[in-house]
């Protein structure tokens, strides 16, 4: 019929979009940890590699673009909103540097659990930049899901209290645990700020995406070239791609496929979707973090892991505490009033 979703290969573009997504969550965190801790590894300077990630995205957006429009003009027809999109550049940029240091300090398993706290900050930022209201059902998937950060940050740190070096770790998982939860936060004031711009705005897709990218080279360059690492590179003690190894690529292959994945989710899946493929890439980086680094599951970590994974639920306003809450009156209208 005319409402039917879109298909390819006889399977919803959708359900292909969130298994890729599921993919692309788990797989990228499990590949940065591994390229930030494994023996051969981590030699990269990782300013390089967000370089990267961004370059590679821009070109994806150019083949897409002159896929759709036959021209690239449409990047800089409006140089006024075109700038806009400078700000969420700086933003992802120092959200992506963030979540590779934390990224060298906890495991998998912690790193994905703890950067769902972005949901707490895209929430009360919208209240505070877009004069959004939040209903019963968001503010108590906001309280559920703090709470459930924490009881994963305690269930590692007495998994950690075993060990002999225990002292070191804690403070480094300290360190990480500050680094992605400030991810977190800079990636929900750059959401909310991109939903502010995108609000009005006929701009494309894949033409905000590559001015994203665009911007975030020149940030990134920027930012790289004024740091002791790009002092080396201009003495010739180091050169851009030293240390990389072919997990390092993949690294930046992941997390570059995943920014361009975020326009596909919006365009082809709903908020529910997205939710469902969130939960089953939390489970799968916990489970991948016991059989590729020897991480430790207990008991508490798993209770976390649930309270995480219904919040996001209850805020999606698709979970109604066995029917404690109402659900939203208008099915149809709730999910339209607040996408993402």
């Amino acid at each position: 019929g005319p409402d039917a979703p879109p298909m390819l290969c006889g399977v919803q573009i959708r359900v292909l979009v969130c298994a890729m997504l599921v993919v692309q969550n788990t797989g990228a965190v499990l590949l940065m940890r591994y390229t930030r801790s494994m023996p051969g590894e981590g030699q990269y300077i990782t300013q390089t590699a967000v370089i990267m990630q961004e370059v590679m995205k821009g070109l994806a957006c150019v083949v897409l673009l002159l896929k759709d429009e036959g021209t690239l003009a449409s990047a800089w027809a409006k140089p006024a909103e075109a700038l806009k999109t400078s700000v969420p550049a700086l933003l992802y940029l120092v959200q992506n540097n963030l979540q590779y240091v934390a990224v060298g300090y906890l495991d998998a398993a912690t790193y994905t659990v703890s950067y769902q706290s972005k949901i707490i900050w895209s929430g009360i930022l919208s209240v505070v930049l877009l004069n959004r209201k939040l209903g019963p059902h968001k503010w108590l998937g906001i309280v559920l899901l703090a709470a459930g950060v924490a009881t994963v940050q305690v269930a590692g740190s007495q998994g950690a209290a075993a060990s002999p070096a225990a002292e070191e770790d804690a403070a480094g998982k300290a360190v990480g645990l500050v680094a992605i939860i400030l991810a977190a936060m800079v990636s929900g004031l750059a959401g909310v700020y991109f939903q502010k711009i995108l609000q009005g705005a006929k701009v494309g897709l894949w033409t905000r995406n590559l001015q994203l990218a665009f911007y975030s080279v020149l940030v990134g360059y920027g930012k790289l070239a004024t740091s002791p690492q790009g002092a080396a590179l201009r003495a010739g003690r180091t050169s851009f791609f030293y240390g990389y190894t072919k997990m390092t690529w993949c690294c930046v292959a992941m997390n570059a496929f995943g920014g361009l994945l975020v326009g596909t989710v919006i365009k082809y899946a709903d908020a529910v979707m997205k939710d469902v493929a969130l939960g089953t890439s939390i489970v799968c980086s916990s489970l991948a973090s016991v059989y590729l680094f020897d991480f430790e599951l207990n008991p508490l970590f798993a209770a976390g892991i649930a309270g995480v994974i219904y919040s996001v639920f209850l805020y999606g306003q698709r979970a109604h505490c066995c029917g404690a809450l109402t659900p939203p009156q208008d099915e149809t209208a709730a999910p339209a009033k607040a996408p993402g």
